[in-house]
């Protein structure tokens, strides 16, 4: 896999592949505090998020989750979902289904990415 442990920048931070199949990914994002991702949904994947320091606001479907380190969600396929860094934080995301980049649904963005 050409891309695996390239660190990929993000206005609201970054992430890393940590590795990458055909049906799967798992990635580490850094999240700087106070930024956004974009509200978004996937219509051929699923997500689990582990918070591995900081903590986080998640937006999931029409919940609002605080999560810190330790604790983790999930993110159902077509479900509309947001992290927010409340502090310099690092999640790990692994994602199941068919594993495009150009899945995206933006709903809402904060950098101006939606089509």
């Amino acid at each position: 896999m050409k891309n695996k442990n390239k660190t990929i920048l993000k206005p609201w931070g970054k992430y890393v592949i940590l590795e990458k199949k055909r049906d799967y990914w798992i990635k580490k994002l850094f999240v700087r505090q106070g930024e956004k991702l974009s509200l978004q949904s996937h219509k051929g994947r699923f997500e689990i998020w582990v918070v591995l320091s900081g903590r986080i606001e998640v937006i999931k479907g029409n919940s609002h989750l605080f999560l810190k380190e330790g604790e983790f969600v999930k993110i159902n396929k077509k479900e509309k979902h947001r992290i927010t860094g409340l502090e310099n934080s690092w999640i790990l995301e692994t994602a199941f289904g068919q594993m495009r980049e150009n899945d995206v649904i933006r709903f809402k963005d904060d950098y101006g990415r939606i089509k």
